[in-house]
């Protein structure tokens, strides 16, 4: 019989001594089917145990499932030794909103072949991309503590005259928040600074944060590095995390991967989230460290577990690739659904795509269609193109041409060379658009430049024949070379036969100018 995974026997021993936060996520793994055998029973089961004990995640869980059609009024008897009674709830209750349409049965759509006229161009395949590791910076209030406490701002105050020093950060915090009293963040300043020199590690962590973000003093990456670093040393796992990001970034400092990981390591060590992934990437690129996707995986496991969107993206990506573990394309969707939920715009994006595509899961265009405009109402311009796309043929929404030209226009204005390329075809052949060469013009040197090879090919072909622009044979000639050397068929052999008709009007010198520009671009800019 194969092992049980670790995270899965971890979360049963506690769900089985009563622990709700245990329970919900047991129940969690088996609803989803994530490192154990999907079963929803079971789910159920452990679900109800923690929501009778007060849990909200799993009250909320338990709601949505019910409005989704499962039966989770089933008898679920009580472990011995019971923390908490809590009512059985009302599945009654409105559930949230979906955060995907039911599945459907989609017809695939066959490819439309790359067309022979010379602006032409099939749709581009849906092709999964690998998103650059986003910044990992403080949170926008890393000092709020979550529970919402009783603010008494007399008792605070004798504590502080009597040199306490949480009273100390406590008060400072309340004056930060503007809870209990006037909101001053000169004052929460100094107290956070009263505390710091006394030597309390809250204190520490406090200030520093006062002076990484500039809150009632100036910023200062010097002051910040100094306050985290006390508060590192005394083993605060957060400040420890702050300051290796700052080391990393380079921030008030000379960048050092090598110094941010062992910082990192240590908040590691004590199950810091953020610090998991921020190592679990450094591991991944072997930066500051020696490559091992082995490790990476396993700190982008470990930081996915606590929640971390970016980390259940990073280790999605490996597990569709099988880098440091086996591919697993089903637990990567999974991942994936997790992170995008939590508004992680790039894996909005890409179990967009999985779903478009029925890798890991059943094929979905009309889920699809609703994940990319997740993503596209975030600004995602491969998202917009995507979606314009998916509005253009139909594909999982209303056909609307209206909505896809805009999107188009939104995702072009945004950079994204495809859509650029796209907009450029529209307005040249007229369709869904005015006609208007120059626009035409303007939006495929965009995309050329980005490095698109049907949009070079066309630049050059309008240079060539004066569309858009006068005629340029230099121009031309340059945009039909960076074509040919693209490696793209049939774009490169199209490119090469404008060449060769081009070079028999171009004087010699002029074609020696043409070559040592494309030479001193690399060929292939």
């Amino acid at each position: 019989m194969a092992r049980e995974p670790e995270i899965v026997t971890r979360y049963r021993r506690l769900a089985l001594e009563n622990d709700p936060v245990a329970q919900f996520k047991l129940g969690d793994l088996y609803r989803l089917g994530y490192q154990v055998k999907r079963d929803m029973d079971e789910a159920v089961v452990w679900l109800v145990r923690s929501a009778r004990q007060g849990n909200q995640d799993a009250l909320a869980l338990l709601k949505k499932m019910a409005a989704d059609g499962i039966d989770v009024r089933r008898r679920v008897d009580d472990l011995p030794g019971l923390r908490h009674f809590v009512p059985r709830p009302e599945w009654s209750d409105p559930a949230p909103e979906a955060s995907a349409p039911p599945p459907a049965a989609v017809a695939p759509t066959p490819p439309t072949p790359l067309a022979s006229a010379p602006v032409a161009v099939a749709e581009p395949p849906l092709r999964l991309r690998i998103i650059a590791l986003p910044e990992v910076e403080p949170e926008p209030d890393p000092l709020h503590i979550g529970e919402e406490e009783e603010i008494d701002p007399v008792s605070l105050k004798d504590g502080v005259e009597k040199g306490i020093a949480s009273a100390m950060v406590a008060l400072g915090n309340a004056y930060r928040e503007g809870k209990g009293v006037p909101r001053d963040l000169k004052e929460a300043m100094r107290l956070y600074a009263q505390a710091a020199k006394s030597g309390d590690v809250r204190g520490q962590f406090s200030l520093a944060v006062m002076y990484d973000l500039g809150l009632g003093v100036a910023q200062s990456n010097a002051l910040a590095l100094k306050w985290y670093k006390e508060a590192a040393t005394q083993g605060d796992a957060a400040a420890q995390f702050n300051l290796g990001n700052m080391i990393r970034l380079g921030r008030g400092v000379e960048a050092s991967p090598a110094i941010a990981a062992k910082w990192f390591k240590q908040a590691a060590d004590q199950g810091d989230v953020a610090a998991l992934f921020a190592l679990g990437s450094l591991y991944e690129t072997g930066d500051g460290v020696e490559r091992n996707e082995e490790q990476a995986v396993e700190l982008y496991r470990q930081a996915a577990e606590g929640g971390a969107a970016g980390a259940q993206f990073n280790l999605s990506n490996m597990l569709r690739q099988g880098r440091g573990t086996e591919a697993d394309p089903t637990e990567a969707a999974v991942l994936l659904r997790r992170a995008a939920e939590q508004g992680l715009t790039a894996a909005q994006f890409n179990y967009a795509l999985m779903l478009s595509a029925g890798l890991g899961l059943s094929k979905n265009d009309e889920a699809a269609a609703h994940w990319l405009r997740r993503a596209a109402d975030a600004g995602d311009p491969r998202a917009l193109y995507q979606l314009g796309v998916r509005h253009e043929k139909g594909r999982g929404v209303r056909r609307d041409p209206a909505t896809a030209f805009r999107l188009y226009k939104q995702a072009a204005e945004a950079g994204d060379a495809q859509a650029q390329y796209d907009l450029g075809l529209m307005y040249y052949t007229g369709e869904g658009v005015g006609r208007d060469e120059a626009e035409a013009l303007r939006l495929f040197r965009s995309a050329a430049e980005a490095g698109n090879a049907l949009a070079r090919y066309n630049l050059g072909v309008m240079y060539a024949t004066g569309q858009g622009a006068a005629s340029d044979d230099s121009e031309a000639h340059y945009w039909l070379a960076l074509a040919a050397a693209s490696g793209v068929d049939p774009v490169a052999a199209s490119a090469r036969n404008g060449i060769e008709s081009l070079e028999t009007r171009m004087p010699a010198d002029a074609i020696a100018k043409a070559k040592d520009r494309l030479g001193a671009k690399g060929g292939t800019a």
